[in-house]
Formats: C-alpha cells, sequence, structure tokens
C-alpha cells in the first residue's frame, strides 16, 4: 500500500492544529498532561503509568540519549554498520503487513542519493508513521547502514526528515516513553509547557550566590533544546552544563536541608548517659584483644555525645572486620549501667542473632539480661520478652524489624543501634527512635566512603571512622582472572575445599534472561556437575524470601553447605570463618567499594584467604585495569579514594538516598568538590539566613520544605 505524502505531516504527527488545541490555555506547573493538545485518554493513561501527570512532570522527564544530525555523510563513505546522515530524493514508499504478524507492517522505498539507488527499510514501521511517510520529497536521512540481502548495503529502521519543513534540529532528544505516544509529539509537549511554565520554575540556589551556574529553567532548556555546538558526548553522559547545573541545584538544596537539620539537632533534649562507668571500663578491660587507635577514639567520641543532654545522632564508618559492633556493645552498655536499656536492630535475623550471641560473649560476665527478638520468636518466648522489655526487666535487646512493631515497649530506652543502616528506610529509622523518644541513635555502615566525601554526605550528622583493622587479620590475597582462566580458578575452588575451606561463588544474574551461563542455577548446576563434583553446593539470591535467605547462609555458616552460589545479596556482616575463597565472576560490572565489600566475606578465620575476581571477556583493558587497583589496594579508605577518584561520588550520593529523599539528579555528579562546594554554600547561605525566611531565599525554602514534606526527620538520613 502507498499514499502520497500528508502536506500536513508534521502537524499529524505532532497533533498540533486538530480540535485538541481548543483544551489548550496557558498551562501551568501543575497542569495535567491530559489537557493538553494532542493528548487523549490513551496517551494520558500511558505517560501517567510513566510517572509523567503534569506539565512540571513533563520538564523534568529528561532525554535517555540525543541523535546528532548535524554532519551529512558524503554517499562514498557509506559502510555497513555506521550511523549516517544523508541527504536525497525518497522514492514512493510501500508498506505492507509483515509475514506472521498482521500487527507488524514492512514499509520499503529507494533513496536517489547522487547517481545512486539506496535501499531503506523498516521492518516494523512505528504506528505514527503509518501512511505519512514523506514518498517524492527531499530529505534528509539517519539510521544505520547494513549490508543487504544482494550483496549491496540498506539502511535499516531510518529517520526521516522532509526537508521542506527546514532543518532539523542540530541534536534532537530522544526520550523513554510509551511509544503510542511517540517522540515528536513528546518533545512539542515538553517544548510548550517549558515555554509556557518556565517563568514559575524555581531553583533553590539564591541569585546572590548563583555565581556561573545556570538557572534550573536555563538548564532545562539546555537539555531539552540543546545548541548546535553543544558536547554531544556531555549530554549522553548526563555531565553537560545543562545537566550538572540540575544536579547543583538539587545537591544545595539537600545540603541546605542537612544544615538546618544540625542545627535543631543540636538543639533537641536527650538522655544523659553520665553515671558510673564501671560495667563498660570492665568490658573493655577483659577482652582478648586491644582495642584498635580507632576504636578508642570512637569509643570517647559516642561516650562524650552520650554525656550531653542532647540527642546523640553520630554515623559509625568501619570496613568490614574494622570492629564496629565492639564499639556499639561498649555504647550499649553504657547505656545499661547509667539505668536504662539498649536495642540493636539488624536487617536479618542471622544477623541480629550473630549479634546477640557476641554480646553474650563478650558482655555475659557483666551480669546483663538480652534477649533476640526476631519474626521466629512467637507464642510464650514472644510474650515473655514483651513483658521484660516492658517493665525494664531486659536491659539490652537484638531483634530485627520485629524490635519496632505496635506491640513492642521499652520502659526506658537510651540508646538505639542500627546495623547496615543504608538497609532500613527512614520510617524503619524513625520507628526505632520512637522506642525512646529521647534515645541516642548510633547507625553503622561498612561501605567504604571517604571522609571528605561521608562529612558532605552526612552534614547532618556526627561521623566516627574506624580506619584501623585489628592486629593479627589474615591478610586476603586478590587475584585477577579472565573467563578464560576459569579451569584454573575452579583447581584453586577445589584446593580450598579439600583443605577444609568453604567458598562464595558470586554471579550477576538471577536467572538466564541476560546470560544464562552466568545466573545462580546455571552456575549451581555447573559446578555440581563438573567443576567440584561432589561438593555440596547452595544457592542465595534476591528472588528467594527472607527466611530462605536465612536457611541458605545459616546451612552455608553451620557447614551443610560447601559453595554458596549467589547474587551480591551475600549477607554483609555474617562471620563464616571456615569461609577461605570467594569467587566474583563478571567482576568488572561492580564499582571497587562493593567489590572490597565482597572481599571481606573471607579472611574472618585464622587461614590465608583469596579472592579470584574474573572479568568477562569482552571486559575492556579500562576495566581491567581498574580491577587491578583493587588488588594493589588493602584498606577500606583506600578502595574508597580510588573508586572516587574513578567513578566520582554521584552514584554513590544519588543511590544512597535514592527512595529516601527526593533526589534524582545528584547521580550525575562525578566530582567531588562539587559536593564540598555545595555544602560550602549552603553552610554560607544559612549563615545568612538562618530561617530563610527572606525574599531571597524563596525558591531555597520551597526546596527544603519540598524535602521535609515527606514526613520524616533529616537526622534520620544516612
Amino acid at each position: 500500500m502507498s499514499r502520497e505524502p500528508s502536506p500536513n505531516l508534521s502537524r499529524e504527527i505532532t497533533g498540533e492544529g486538530s480540535e485538541a488545541d481548543a483544551r489548550g490555555g496557558a498551562l501551568g506547573i501543575e497542569s495535567p498532561v491530559a489537557a493538553m493538545a494532542g493528548i487523549g485518554p490513551k496517551r494520558a493513561a500511558a505517560l501517567e503509568a510513566r510517572g509523567i501527570a503534569t506539565a512540571g512532570d513533563l520538564i523534568f522527564h529528561l532525554p535517555a540519549r540525543y541523535q546528532d544530525w548535524r554532519e551529512r555523510t558524503p554517499a562514498e563513505d557509506l559502510r555497513a554498520g555506521n550511523m549516517i546522515v544523508i541527504e536525497g530524493d525518497l522514492g514512493k514508499i510501500s508498506e505492507r503487513p509483515m509475514r506472521g504478524s498482521r500487527w507488524r507492517r514492512l514499509a520499503s522505498g529507494w533513496l536517489k542519493v547522487g547517481g545512486r539507488q539506496i535501499r531503506v527499510v523498516w521492518f516494523n514501521l512505528p504506528a505514527y508513521m503509518r501512511g505519512y511517510l514523506p514518498g517524492g520529497e527531499r530529505v534528509l536521512v539517519r539510521g544505520r547502514v547494513a549490508a543487504g540481502a544482494d550483496g549491496g548495503i540498506e539502511i535499516v529502521q531510518p529517520e526521516l526528515h522532509p526537508l521542506s519543513d527546514g532543518e532539523p534540529k542540530a541534536i534532537r532528544p530522544v526520550y523513554r516513553i510509551p511509544s503510542i505516544v511517540g517522540q515528536r509529539l513528546f518533545a512539542s509537549l515538553v517544548a510548550r509547557a517549558l515555554g509556557e511554565t518556565g517563568g514559575s520554575i524555581r531553583g533553590a540556589i539564591p541569585d546572590q550566590v548563583r555565581g556561573e551556574v545556570p538557572t534550573v529553567r536555563d538548564a532545562l532548556s539546555y537539555i531539552h533544546d540543546p545548541p548546535p555546538d553543544a558536547d554531544l558526548e556531555a549530554l549522553a553522559n548526563g555531565q553537560s552544563r545543562g545537566h550538572l547545573a540540575l544536579a547543583f541545584d538539587e545537591l544545595f538544596a539537600f545540603e541546605l536541608a542537612l544544615s538546618i537539620e544540625r542545627i535543631r539537632s543540636a538543639r533537641r533534649a536527650g538522655i544523659a548517659l553520665d553515671g558510673s562507668r564501671t560495667l563498660s571500663a570492665r568490658m573493655t578491660d577483659e577482652l582478648p584483644f586491644a582495642l584498635t587507635g580507632s576504636q578508642s577514639r570512637a569509643i570517647e567520641e559516642i561516650g562524650a555525645d552520650l554525656a550531653r543532654p542532647n540527642q546523640m545522632n553520630r554515623m559509625l564508618m568501619g570496613e568490614v572486620g574494622s570492629g564496629k559492633t565492639i564499639v556499639a556493645f561498649w555504647a550499649m552498655i553504657r547505656a545499661v549501667e547509667c539505668g536504662h536499656q539498649a536495642a540493636m536492630m539488624a536487617p536479618t535475623e542471622l544477623l541480629a542473632e550473630q549479634h546477640y550471641r557476641g554480646f553474650a560473649r563478650v558482655c555475659g560476665r557483666l551480669g546483663l539480661k538480652s534477649a533476640l527478638l526476631t519474626g521466629s520468636v512467637t507464642g510464650v518466648a514472644r510474650s515473655r520478652i514483651l513483658r521484660g522489655l516492658s517493665s525494664g526487666e531486659i536491659a539490652a535487646v537484638f531483634g530485627t524489624h520485629a524490635l519496632i512493631q505496635e506491640r513492642v515497649r521499652m520502659r526506658g530506652l537510651a540508646l538505639g543501634v542500627i546495623d547496615e543502616q543504608h538497609r532500613f528506610g527512614v520510617f524503619d529509622r524513625a520507628k526505632m527512635k520512637a522506642l525512646g523518644p529521647k534515645a541516642n541513635l548510633l547507625m553503622m555502615t561498612a561501605t567504604p566512603i571517604p571522609r571528605s566525601l561521608a562529612m558532605s554526605l552526612f552534614a547532618n550528622l556526627d561521623v566516627s571512622f574506624l580506619d584501623e583493622l585489628p592486629a593479627g587479620r589474615t591478610p586476603i590475597a586478590t587475584e585477577i582472572y579472565t573467563e578464560d582462566d576459569i579451569a584454573r580458578v575452579h583447581e584453586e575452588l577445589r584446593a580450598e575445599l579439600d583443605g577444609g575451606g568453604r567458598a562464595y561463588y558470586v554471579v550477576p544474574f538471577i536467572e538466564g534472561d541476560e546470560d544464562e551461563a552466568k545466573s545462580v542455577s546455571a552456575t549451581a548446576a555447573r559446578l555440581k556437575k563438573d567443576a567440584i563434583r561432589g561438593a555440596r553446593v547452595g544457592t542465595m539470591h534476591g528472588k528467594m524470601g527472607t527466611a530462605e535467605k536465612d536457611r541458605a547462609m545459616r546451612e552455608f555458616r553451620d557447614g551443610a553447605i560447601d559453595v554458596l552460589v549467589c547474587t551480591t545479596v551475600v549477607e554483609v556482616g555474617i562471620d563464616v570463618p571456615e569461609a577461605t575463597i570467594i569467587v566474583v565472576v563478571a567482576a568488572e560490572r561492580y564499582g571497587l567499594a562493593q567489590l572490597h565489600q565482597l572481599r571481606g566475606r573471607v579472611g574472618r578465620g585464622e587461614k590465608a584467604s583469596r579472592c579470584c575476581l574474573v572479568a568477562s571477556s569482552d571486559a575492556d583493558e579500562a576495566a581491567l585495569e581498574r580491577l587491578a587497583v583493587l588488588r594493589e589496594s588493602t584498606t577500606g579508605a583506600a578502595v574508597a579514594e580510588a573508586d572516587l577518584r574513578l567513578r566520582g561520588p554521584g552514584d554513590l550520593l544519588g543511590a544512597r538516598q535514592t527512595g529516601s529523599l527526593p533526589l534524582r539528579f545528584v547521580h550525575l555528579i562525578r566530582d567531588h568538590r562539587t559536593i564540598e562546594r555545595a555544602r560550602k554554600m549552603a553552610d554560607d547561605w544559612i549563615l545568612r539566613d538562618p530561617s530563610l525566611a527572606s525574599r531571597e531565599s524563596e525558591g531555597a525554602r520551597a526546596a527544603v520544605k519540598k524535602m521535609l514534606a515527606l514526613g520524616f526527620s533529616l537526622g534520620d538520613v544516612g
């Protein structure tokens, strides 16, 4: 089927000039997309399903990528595999249903370039183009060149721009949107929304301190409609001046909110723990090892905080094996010896149980009554613990989310400790604090973060760092392999098992949709069949329920499993001294900090341990060099600094806060100095306008209000 080109092609594609224009009128940020020209009920529903319901949602939905229409490709430079932009005369286009699918349409025609005829073909013609292809016109064609069946070349799935409509945009944005909407229609909606709401788009940064940072309005205009001389690579990577301006404005608001919260938290009344230190002194004196210098400093800092009449809100940071738990036990003893209660919450039953047993082992001689409260504790045992907590008879309790259920009451909670705090939502942390409204809070994390970045990331908290490992820790040998060396890796694995060790085997996929060979199920089957026949192999991954994961980890800990094939869900903090080797497949997929944490799963016993990083066969030289950094870096601090240099802080900052706060763009930041600059700017502005009451602070006030509107204290962020 063929059809003469419509004279109003662009208007028909975008919906311009339709009767829907009657629904127009001035737009506001909150105007519904459904009221805009070209958007009927089906398109509106599809957009709303993607979170695009208002004009404001439109303009903050950034392009996923960009097309470069600036340079024309000479006909003699057409090569199979190249992406090209070429000018020519398009002949008549034929369309027909594809064989075996009445809904998919094949369209093809010929493009005349000079004296040469080049076939153009669409194997699945987009719905909005059907019947409207501009055959018989002078056009620009953008697409990928492929080898044709006749031995020539053809341009597959090209995009067309009739030159009768003028020159195309030099750089055209491409959005991740429902296909029912279409790129051109969406771009026209964005342009209208940006044009009509631009005056009401407020950024957080006051003009008085903005300097050379573009306004949010200018940043959005740059991103949605880049100038012809824009850096395409920077746009594609989210590193253009527009992208970075959005990220910086958001980061300024975030740091501003943290500064305000820090001031507020300094005024909050807390429980002062300034009584006798008899029990806490006994605890440290009776330890079978000496505290490290950083542990002693952290204890001094925490002790000073606890003695004040204001709530402590402190983060304890230290890599795996640095001794965070002993410091937390000291703080709990400090609360108890002053006549109060303490609670420690962990993300899994297994970890909560480990802490409970560790406390009994270290502090059992002090005569304190402690308990373990998890979802598995039911019936009479649960009732007895609840009574003990309510009466104050139980001084220290360890548990999971079960600690923050409705029926749990504590008579005198003075300290709440949250292990692996990033595994809990802000509301979980708020519920923990609600058990004792004036209780002090200590949060712990093993994520390696450079000190400079941590001071900005946790600007509302006091931070203690454990940057030393206890003496006697067995070094972990880190070795790098490629997939071609996997047989050697399995020999190493077998040798460790024969020597009485156990092994973690980390793969990137749960199932085989992306790469069957690197999935948990396929890997476990292959290991049992060939590489380590006779060994007991278990599996663990994120689709398992909590009880299933706990069972797998417990079986591995207790020796019922020799090799645990898993994804990176493998528990942080679980002690399995017999684990002496960890294999990480497709290691180039992970950041150095995450690899360092995985490496910390082994080396917890007296035997020497090893970490085998297996790079994919298609890993490039840069990826291998990055892994080599991990081989040479033995401490979390060194790894974190290397990760900061190689990847920048944006991914870490954005990922850690996404879901806790409405941060959408911070992950674009790559230079940690930008974060420090935003924090300094925020601190300076707070000194200038502490209550954000001035007219100049109007945008900042609105941005901070938006963050606080989520209904929790920023003191819970971390």
